[in-house]
């Protein structure tokens, strides 16, 4: 049976978590966080401690990848560690909402930035979302090597213009030392936890190196270096980025704004600024999708790799090496979100699952490491206190989710529970296939 082949090396693997990461977030938060937190310097620690926090849950989740080098990710740490079920309910959720509509929502956010240089519809503005899922899948199955290769141009690309804007930003003569000091407004205890959920937001994708374990070269190395090296270069772009906005626009300018990068480009280049940062988010979100689109069929090739998926998305193709009935399957239900127009919503509900199983994959290291006889060719740093400290963080976030919008978190929760008679199907099908094979 043809299997994933081991093709992708140490670059490849950082430039497909750091392309996912860099997203439209990071363009659009920043107005947030000063609105929450009025001191530059606070804002830019807020940046610190998200980053701090993905840094442990990366290197905390990389232990399991170097375990278990193997497609799927969390599915398969969570699988092996507390159980099958918990392993399918987190591929479920990838599949009814989590990774399926952040596909169609960054579609769609990409579409729309087209439209600064098109004329487009709203009918328009969809389809041009549908072509772009659609033609990153359409790279992704001809190709593991096609699609990390466009994500590295892609990434490269991104990282190429918002280093100019950053460059632009403190060499300019439109900004002032004197705005990474001056607060705003007074800075409430309480507006810690408001500014450090965009940060957190604009970071998490960094769980997508996971997914693509079992076609990364030397694993053992590969996996937790390339999450190392990813954080640490999208943690120096952000605070650079932020760095730049409040340098250019001062801490009032950015809390007033709505699409902070635009101003900033608008102040630093005039008029041409906007288009400057179109073409930005434009470049981001095509990486964003193309990561996503690919490392997100990997956890549903390895759902029916462990026979509790149709069979058919567990197959790889004879030809082209890759998981291309999990890729259209996914592309499928992503593009069926952006006609529904409720992947926003649906997502907002489903954030507290991200948290959810982030945490279990933390408390899935120390129940393996009670387990004799596995081989780990990487110990995350810090053991226990690193892990413990980030399922603590997990859990909190958890609950600030739930208390914050206890009304999307139900909707979302009885979205997810979905998964329960799922699993009870998938499984009743598995155990009559296991008994033949045993006759």
């Amino acid at each position: 049976m043809t299997e994933l082949r081991r093709s992708l090396g140490l670059l490849d693997a950082t430039m497909v978590n750091v392309g996912v990461i860099v997203g439209a977030a990071v363009f659009l938060t920043a107005g947030d966080v000063a609105r929450a937190l009025p001191h530059p310097l606070l804002q830019l620690a807020v940046w610190v401690v998200a980053a701090f926090f993905s840094l442990a849950g990366a290197l905390t989740i990389a232990e399991l990848g170097a375990i278990y080098p193997q497609a799927g990710g969390l599915c398969v740490y969570l699988r092996e560690a507390l159980g099958p079920f918990w392993g399918f309910f987190y591929g479920w959720a990838l599949l009814v909402v989590i990774q399926t509509s952040a596909i169609a929502a960054v579609a769609v956010a990409f579409a729309t930035y087209c439209g600064h240089f098109l004329s487009l519809t709203p009918r328009e503005t969809e389809m041009v979302a549908v072509a772009a899922i659609a033609a990153l899948t359409a790279v992704n199955v001809r190709g593991v090597r096609e699609g990390v290769w466009t994500q590295n141009v892609v990434t490269f690309a991104k990282l190429g213009v918002i280093a100019g804007l950053i460059l632009l930003a403190f060499t300019g003569s439109a900004g002032s030392p004197s705005n990474l000091v001056r607060s705003s407004g007074p800075v409430l205890l309480a507006g810690l936890g408001a500014a450090a959920i965009g940060p957190l937001f604009a970071f998490d994708g960094w769980i997508t190196l996971s997914y693509i374990g079992g076609e990364i070269k030397a694993p053992g190395r590969n996996v937790p270096l390339a999450a190392l090296l990813s954080i640490a270069i999208v943690t120096i772009l952000f605070l650079a980025l932020n760095g730049a906005y409040l340098f250019v626009l001062g801490s009032d300018k950015v809390a007033s704004s709505q699409l902070v990068a635009a101003d900033t480009a608008r102040a630093l280049l005039g008029p041409r600024g906007a288009d400057l940062a179109a073409a930005m988010v434009v470049i981001a979100t095509l990486g964003a999708i193309n990561g996503n689109v690919l490392g997100g069929a990997r956890v549903l090739y390895a759902m029916a790799q462990s026979g509790l998926f149709w069979r058919a998305a567990g197959s790889v193709h004879p030809r082209f090496g890759t998981p291309a009935v999990a890729l259209i399957a996914q592309g499928l239900v992503s593009v069926a979100f952006v006609f529904t127009g409720r992947f926003d919503q649906l997502l907002t509900s489903c954030l507290f699952a991200s948290w959810l199983f982030y945490g279990l994959g933390g408390v899935a290291v120390f129940v393996l490491r009670r387990r004799p006889g596995l081989e780990r060719p990487y110990r995350v740093w810090g053991y226990p206190v690193v892990p413990g400290a980030y399922v603590g963080f997990a859990a909190l976030l958890l609950v600030a989710t739930i208390i914050a919008d206890p009304r999307d978190t139900a909707l979302g929760a009885g979205l997810l529970l979905t998964g329960v008679p799922a699993y009870l199907f998938f499984k009743s099908r598995l155990e009559p296939a296991a008994g033949r094979h045993t006759t």
